[in-house]
């Protein structure tokens, strides 16, 4: 709320919300170069250079020197993909019991909730990925 006026200033998601390491919000903001439109409105599918949108190493290091930030190690890297994939399996899947449950708002909860174990799947690949 601002703090003079009767308005609403910003609107904070707590559930996406994050405190933690800047490469935590980064490694979030790349899942849509790493999964699907299908998987979850992501853009791994998709021409990018067609797109005019840079890749997602472009985009990264783009980032880094921007921030002032050194080149993110590869392990590192996948490591923050890799927990913020599971963080979206984590969320969806609390959707998913939401549908089951009736509470969900939206009339299409049970569709995204099963995209929870494809994410998980592709968030285990990045682990094992060398």
């Amino acid at each position: 709320m601002h703090p003079a006026e009767p308005r609403v200033v910003a609107v904070l998601d707590w559930e996406l919300s994050t405190l933690g390491h800047p490469l935590a919000d980064l490694a979030y903001h790349a899942l849509a170069w790493r999964l699907t439109h299908e998987q979850f409105r992501g853009m791994a599918d998709r021409d990018l250079a067609l797109l005019g949108i840079p890749g997602e190493a472009e985009y990264v290091a783009r980032y880094c020197e921007r921030t002032g930030r050194a080149p993110i190690d590869p392990a590192q890297w996948r490591f923050c993909l890799a927990c913020s994939m599971f963080r979206l399996a984590a969320i969806l899947q609390g959707i998913a019991k939401r549908a089951i449950a009736g509470t969900a708002a939206a009339a299409d909860a049970a569709a995204t909730g099963r995209q929870a174990r494809p994410i998980a799947d592709v968030a285990w690949q990045t682990v094992e990925a060398r």
